[in-house]
């Protein structure tokens, strides 16, 4: 019975292994999305995971989108469609952009900090470096003391953990913004004490990033940039991920996010439209970009969180995505609400 019970099996894990090769996702469908929160105020820059059995999101809060109020905000949900608090992660600066990384025993919650800078003579208060940030947990309800991680003036934007080591891709942040920027391949035992690899790049002014590791050793960054026409780059390092080579990925994204289902890579992040921007999720085939779908997606939009699901039946894989956007704002110009959505992937062979 076992034998013939492989049998059975196998042609099923090679079908699968034959789309994962072969096949894209055009049509793919927004089966449903929730809003997950929101209030009259500017809820944005997302994350999303799934850990131990339970979904994560996790958002700024503050009144506007470059307002020095924001504060981050951590939900939990069993079913993707009802969320409730589960904490409130606040420095005295500007928290945002929260990302949620795990490794064995802990989740944690990563997140950079604009410091306040007095100004000459009568001018207000402004920005001056990023500091990056995290707090963990190991049940999912009580969270440590936020600490603070690396050095000032370079953000941890997403963190990733890989065979044993947390990695980012950290980039300069301070204010007035230089000239040039650096990004900085950076990695960590225990996500508190990091250590710098290599430097990707001086060029472009590259930033938010986020990291794809390859089966020869090396990692892949698709990073937004700064240079016009503000098209995404990739970098590519070797084995030792000491040498860094680029290529123009031809599209602008912003807040960039990867989700894997076998050996098919998604991406996620803002895009430019004919009225502005939206949100778009791609396949990528190679170093090309295939947009699958646009999310209802207005204004303010983007940074999405992304997690690839096995296929269900005829369908392929399907993509369970948060974001925000502006669409439903009305006329109140600051205000931004978080939605948590499924995307389906029909199979269309090449």
């Amino acid at each position: 019975m076992r034998i013939s019970g492989l049998y059975i099996l196998l042609p099923m894990v090679i079908g699968w292994l034959v789309l994962a090769c072969s096949t894209t996702y055009a049509e793919a469908k927004l089966e449903w999305m929730v809003k997950a929160y929101g209030d009259d105020q500017h809820n944005a820059f997302t994350d999303l995971i799934q850990w131990g059995g339970v979904y994560y999101l996790c958002f700024r809060h503050g009144a506007a989108h470059g307002s020095m109020d924001g504060e981050i905000r951590v939900m939990r949900s069993m079913d993707l469609k009802t969320w409730a608090p589960c904490a409130t992660l606040d420095t005295l600066g500007d928290d945002r952009d929260p990302h949620f990384v795990a490794d064995g025993s802990a989740l944690y919650c990563y997140f950079g900090t604009w410091d306040l800078v007095h100004q000459e003579g009568s001018a207000l208060l402004d920005r001056g470096r990023v500091r990056s940030y995290f707090a963990r947990t190991e049940d999912g309800k009580k969270w440590s003391k936020v600490q603070a991680v690396y050095e000032p003036g370079w953000w941890l934007w997403r963190v990733r953990y890989h065979d044993g080591n947390f990695y980012s891709a950290a980039y300069t942040a301070v204010r007035p913004k230089p000239p040039a920027r650096e990004t900085r391949l950076v990695r960590s035992k225990d996500g508190l004490h990091w250590e710098l690899v290599s430097t990707v790049t001086k060029e472009r002014m590259a930033g938010e990033a986020d990291l794809e590791f390859l089966k020869d050793g090396g990692i892949r960054l698709l990073t937004r940039t700064g240079e016009k026409p503000g098209n995404a780059y990739w970098y590519r390092s070797n084995a030792a991920m000491t040498d860094w080579t680029e290529s123009d990925a031809k599209v602008l994204v912003h807040a960039p996010v990867f989700g894997f289902w076998q050996d098919i890579c998604f991406a996620g992040g803002r895009a430019k439209a004919e009225d502005g921007y939206v949100t778009k999720f791609w396949q990528v085939s190679g170093d090309a970009l295939e947009e699958i779908i646009t999310l209802p997606s207005k204004g303010d939009t983007s940074y999405p969180g992304l997690i690839a699901v096995p296929p269900e039946g005829d369908n392929g894989p399907a993509l369970i995505v948060s974001w925000y956007s502006q669409h439903e704002s009305g006329t109140n110009k600051n205000q931004a609400a978080v939605y948590v959505g499924r995307v389906a992937l029909p199979l269309a062979q090449k």
